[in-house]
């Protein structure tokens, strides 16, 4: 379970998933208060395989 807020309106959330957006404003920027955090891609030096954001692949 995840509790997210939102930055813009407030509202306080939960969730079974990682959120993108605010249910109620649709705003992207979300406070993940509670639940396991996401795991960032680490890259190195463009090693990377498909799936990365980085854009080096």
């Amino acid at each position: 379970m995840h509790v997210y807020k939102c930055a813009e309106c407030g509202n306080k959330f939960e969730t079974e998933s990682f959120a993108s957006r605010c249910p109620v404003c649709r705003c992207k920027i979300l406070i993940h208060e509670e639940g396991e955090k996401r795991r960032a891609h680490k890259c190195s030096g463009g090693s990377c395989g498909h799936g990365c954001s980085c854009d080096r692949h």
